[in-house]
C-alpha cells in the first residue's frame, strides 16, 4: 500500500514556467492529452498519452489503453503507471511534480493514514472504513452501513484505487 497523507501537504510547483503544464505536453511534445486541463471545476487531469505519435498533427486517442495517470491541477503531484514513469518525468522534468509510481490505477493499492486533512478536498464524499463488511471478527457498525446503503459516495480510508481517489475528488 502507498500511504498518500501527505500529497496535500506538498506545496505546489514554485518554479514560474512560461507555459502550462498541459500547453507543454500537448503542443511542444506532442504525445499527450489532459483531459478536463482548464476545467476550473476540476481537480484531477487525467494524462494521456500516445507512444506511437510521430506529428504533431496526430492525436492522442482518449481510451483506457493510453490513460497511464492523473496530474494534479497545480501540478503538484501526479500518479503515474510504472511504464510511462521514466518518460514522464523526463518530458515534465523543467515542472515540480511529486511522481507516485503505480502498477494500476485501478487496483486498490493506495491508502491513508491520516484521512482528516482530506475532507475539505473529497466532500461530499466520506472516508468509511467498510471492511466490517468482509470480515466477521470486526464488529458490524449499523451506522456506516446505514450511510452506504444509502448509496453514500465514500472511500474506505485503508484501501482504495487511483480512479476511486480522483472520482471521489471531483465530485460536484
Amino acid at each position: 500500500m502507498i500511504d498518500i497523507s501527505h500529497i496535500f501537504s506538498l506545496s505546489h510547483h514554485t518554479r514560474t514556467q512560461s507555459l502550462s503544464l498541459c500547453g507543454y505536453l500537448e503542443a511542444i511534445v506532442g504525445k499527450y492529452f489532459l483531459s478536463q486541463s482548464g476545467n476550473p471545476d476540476s481537480y484531477w487531469y487525467a494524462v494521456y498519452y500516445g507512444a506511437s505519435i510521430n506529428s504533431h498533427d496526430d492525436c492522442v486517442e482518449i481510451i483506457d489503453h493510453n490513460l497511464i495517470g492523473y496530474v494534479y491541477y497545480d501540478n503538484r503531484v501526479a500518479f503515474i503507471l510504472n511504464d510511462y514513469l521514466e518518460t514522464f518525468m523526463k518530458d515534465t522534468l523543467d515542472y515540480d511534480i511529486h511522481y507516485i509510481s503505480l502498477d494500476s490505477l485501478d487496483k486498490e493499492c493506495l491508502e491513508c493514514q491520516n484521512d482528516e486533512q482530506y475532507r475539505q478536498y473529497i466532500l461530499p464524499a466520506l472516508w468509511i472504513d467498510d471492511d466490517f463488511l468482509y470480515n466477521e471478527r470486526i464488529p458490524f457498525d449499523y451506522e456506516k452501513f446505514e450511510l452506504i446503503d444509502e448509496g453514500v459516495q465514500y472511500l474506505n480510508p485503508k484501501h482504495f484505487s487511483v480512479k476511486n481517489f480522483v472520482k471521489s475528488c471531483q465530485m460536484d
